[in-house]
């Protein structure tokens, strides 16, 4: 079980990457092919990195550092981008 969580967690890491790069603000110069599950992956993974990155550089003695990205910025990070995105599709259709 964990040699198949070990394979498994990579390819679900780098889908979603995909997923937010190809649907999300970076699909093309004016986000016309933006879909909001992108935007919310692309503002998870963008808190998630702030969260787990930051630390080690700001305070590289705290050993718990990067737990503040796993447990705390990327879920947030995750919830925001969906009301964001929720809220500026609803601008467009209007």
């Amino acid at each position: 079980m964990g040699l198949l969580l070990g394979l498994l967690m990579p390819v679900i890491t780098f889908g979603s990457i995909a997923l937010a790069v190809r649907n999300g603000p970076f699909a093309n110069r004016w986000w016309r092919g933006e879909t909001f599950f992108g935007f919310a992956l692309t503002v998870a993974w963008i808190c998630f990195l702030v969260g787990f990155v930051g630390p080690m550089i700001f305070a590289p003695g705290a050993n718990q550092g990067p737990l503040l990205g796993i447990i705390y910025t990327g879920p947030l990070g995750l919830v925001l981008g969906v009301i964001w995105g929720a809220i500026r599709a609803n601008k467009r259709r209007s």
